[in-house]
């Protein structure tokens, strides 16, 4: 394997490592929530009990819905071109379940997914700035892979514990 590396021109070089980044970018963001989006529902500033159940799993199941509507990249050009709008939506899915005033201990657990996923957010952030700017080496790409399965893991885990199961895989 090692041998068949070192013999890639950087043309084989940056589609290889396109491909692991869209299995990562799409893995990340798409395994958010269920595949049958529930239709959106308006949140209110505060919510309890089932309302906030409903409301934050709306948001989630809505913000799978538009990242399922982009379309799929295949070329490292094409996903440079995905991470932003991609982002974009993970970022106004956090930014209204921020909205959300859970009661009681669901509150600390939604703020506690809140801030795990704004450090994905972060860390793709990132990986998008160096892909965009060709600063991206391989073994930095495994070192991106592992944080990124090791911080959405612990989102998923978050939003579940936060009642949220929508918006974890």
């Amino acid at each position: 394997m090692l041998s068949t590396l070192a013999a890639e021109t950087p043309s084989q070089m940056a589609t290889r490592n396109a491909s692991v980044v869209l299995c990562l970018a799409c893995g990340l963001l798409m395994g958010c929530g269920a595949s049958k989006p529930a239709a959106p529902t308006a949140p209110r500033a505060t919510q309890s009990g089932a309302g906030y159940l409903a409301a934050g799993n709306a948001i989630c199941a809505e913000q799978l819905a538009q990242l399922n509507r982009l379309p799929r990249p295949s070329t490292p050009e094409q996903t440079i071109a995905f991470l932003p709008p991609a982002l974009a939506i993970m970022r106004r899915e956090v930014t209204r379940l921020g909205a959300l005033d859970p009661r009681g201990s669901k509150g600390t657990e939604l703020a506690a997914a809140l801030t795990s996923s704004r450090a994905l957010s972060t860390l793709l952030d990132r990986l998008l700035h160096e892909l965009h700017h060709g600063m991206l080496e391989l073994t930095a790409l495994a070192t991106v892979q592992k944080q990124t399965t090791t911080m959405r893991a612990q989102v998923d885990a978050r939003f579940r514990q936060a009642g949220l199961p929508r918006c974890a895989d």
